[in-house]
């Protein structure tokens, strides 16, 4: 729906073989060396498959792509949900009550994710810029050997979140169709598929390209944040093995060394400009994502605690599992990130210094007082991103439970809205 002058041949410089698809989700050591930019490259394609980065031709088809699939997939889906599931309010029971309540909720959350992604993902295309920057310095076979291994990791973390997040919709889709039912019966104000075969088919076809683009936005906000968090930590390991052997270097002398430092503070003047310009987008998306983590593990603990039977508990919790999975692996990187951060200025303060002249020791000092500002990643500047927050927001969640209980919610609940227990 917006279109940036960042186009997809500005973000790579390797273009995989037709007959591998999947290459770049490889390491494959004859093929070119990547950059680090190709870290993104099958992040962009899902981007311009969701209709947020425009095509070089047809731009006119293009726009009404996104429309119609944002429209649709990020509008309206969460809106028809919510409209069925109070129309066949009548028909629940309390555990499929609660289960419904939890879908809806989690549907609410990725659309409200891609809504502050679209104010904000441009600040990842201009991110390449400093991408580019950094891989000036990659010179060394190990460092060149750590960039395409991340290359190909942060195109598998896509394309394993998609692959799982789609085979979850396809099973439920064939399974809902077998007993003759649509797969999320979302609201169709158009036609009624109950008692026409025609109609039912269309309906069930609908639903599931609605979901599965449902599930391309699910992959690319719970990838990004992988793909950059790894880029800085990469980079971060890359400049303190470079100053750590600074020092050592036999084969510089005095001044060749003083250059070599300052090339190391602009490095890290790109890595922090790197860090600068996308963490807003990773601080909005989480903190939507947090905050929708801690509505659904409220309605499933009641859920549990209150209605579910022994199938519907184990169910519940591997949605539950599924849920924090979004967030584990965001939050693990951001405590890595932390803890690289610090390890550089170690770094730069153990390096042998002693010896060298006083503008090298002027600038080493320089260089250690601004390597002190911690990378840590927050949400809405909020709370921090860390594993604690998830381990929190768990806790937030039987506090909830608690008090819902003492206030005898799920008795008031039941009798309110007339369903069966």
């Amino acid at each position: 729906m917006m279109e940036s002058n960042c186009k997809e041949s500005d973000i790579k410089i390797h273009q995989p073989d037709v007959h591998r698809v999947f290459d770049m989700a490889n390491v494959i050591e004859n093929a070119p060396q990547p950059s680090t930019k190709d870290c993104t490259l099958y992040m962009f394609r899902g981007i311009k498959i969701i209709g947020y980065l425009s095509t070089d031709k047809y731009k006119i088809l293009y726009y009404l792509w996104s429309i119609i699939v944002n429209f649709f997939v990020t509008l309206y889906m969460p809106v028809g949900f919510l409209t069925s599931f109070i129309l066949r309010l009548d028909t629940y029971t309390a555990s499929g009550f609660f289960t419904a309540l939890q879908i809806w909720v989690n549907c609410i959350g990725c659309s409200l994710k891609m809504l502050a992604f679209f104010f904000l993902y441009k600040r990842l295309l201009a991110s390449t810029e400093y991408m580019d920057k950094l891989d000036v310095r990659v010179t060394a076979t190990s460092d060149k050997w750590q960039i395409r291994k991340i290359v190909a990791l942060s195109n598998r973390a896509l394309t394993l979140y998609a692959t799982l997040y789609l085979s979850y919709a396809s099973s439920t889709f064939w399974s809902a169709v077998i007993k003759g039912k649509p797969p999320y019966q979302v609201y169709n104000p158009l036609f009624e598929w109950s008692g026409n075969t025609r109609n039912f088919a269309f309906h069930a076809a609908i639903e599931y390209a609605l979901i599965c683009f449902h599930c391309l936005q699910q992959a690319l906000l719970d990838s990004y944040p992988i793909v950059y968090i790894t880029i800085l930590r990469t980079h971060l390991n890359i400049l303190s093995r470079r100053i750590s052997s600074l020092g050592n270097d036999s084969t510089m002398n005095n001044c060749q060394r003083y250059e070599a430092l300052v090339q190391c503070v602009l490095d890290h003047k790109n890595i922090m400009g790197l860090y600068n310009i996308f963490s807003p987008v990773i601080s909005g998306t989480m903190f939507v994502q947090f905050l929708i983590i801690g509505i659904i593990l409220g309605i499933t603990t009641l859920h549990i605690f209150l209605y579910a039977d022994a199938l519907a508990v184990v169910a519940s919790l591997f949605y539950v599992a599924s849920i924090l999975a979004e967030t584990f692996p965001c939050s693990f990187l951001a405590n890595s990130l932390v803890d690289d951060s610090a390890a550089l200025s170690h770094a730069i303060f153990h390096s042998a210094w002693h010896n060298e002249e006083p503008r090298y020791k002027q600038m080493l000092c320089f260089f250690l007082q601004h390597s002190q500002k911690t990378m840590q990643l927050t949400a809405m500047k909020i709370f921090p991103i860390t594993l604690n927050s998830n381990i929190n927001v768990v806790k937030f969640a039987f506090s909830v439970y608690t008090m819902m209980k003492q206030m005898g919610f799920g008795a008031n609940l039941t009798s309110g809205l007339g369903i069966e227990s």
